[in-house]
């Protein structure tokens, strides 16, 4: 089915990424999956991307994203990762532009934001109904929106500890 997409990172990530990607739709896949390059970072830290992956739509994910072990699709961890990967792929899809080179206005920006928001939350929603899990939920916007106020605490938390960690092992 994600044959056509390059992924790469750790194999939780590799798994999570094929997980994320059986809820897009099979004509979306079809069309953009050999436009898409998705590399989870993870333990590698930082990575060169050779000539084979710049020829694609790129989606970097961080590893503070990716669930951890013993989680699944239906958890708030699971349900994060999913929609903010169809999320990034929404963006692909639409061929949306910069914030930062296309110098877009804070309007165009959140005008972005809403559509992949939409299309995204759209794909999670008809995979859920489709699948008919009781224990895979549909999402609204609001909910999403309320769980990712939720995780960036969770990047000041790893801050703080990166911060921590590395004055505590320097001079």
């Amino acid at each position: 089915m994600s044959s056509e997409v390059l992924i790469d990172g750790d194999q939780s990530h590799i798994r999570w990424i094929e997980i994320a990607l059986g809820y897009l739709p099979e004509e979306t896949l079809r069309t953009e999956g050999a436009n898409l390059a998705i590399i989870g970072i993870g333990s590698i830290g930082g990575c060169r991307l050779p000539q084979q992956y710049r020829q694609r739509e790129i989606v970097l994910l961080s590893d503070w994203i990716f669930p951890p072990a013993g989680n699944s699709e239906g958890d708030k961890a699971g349900q994060f990762f999913i929609i903010t990967l169809l999320h990034e792929i929404a963006h692909a899809v639409f061929r949306h532009k910069s914030p930062l080179l296309d110098k877009l206005t804070p309007e165009e920006l959140q005008a972005q934001e809403d559509e992949a928001d939409s299309m995204a939350i759209g794909w999670f929603n008809s995979h859920v109904e489709h699948r008919d899990n009781k224990y895979l939920k549909a999402i609204s916007t609001e909910e999403f929106r309320k769980i990712v106020d939720w995780y960036k605490d969770l990047y000041d938390e790893i801050e703080k500890f990166k911060v921590n960690w590395h004055r505590a092992g320097g001079t």
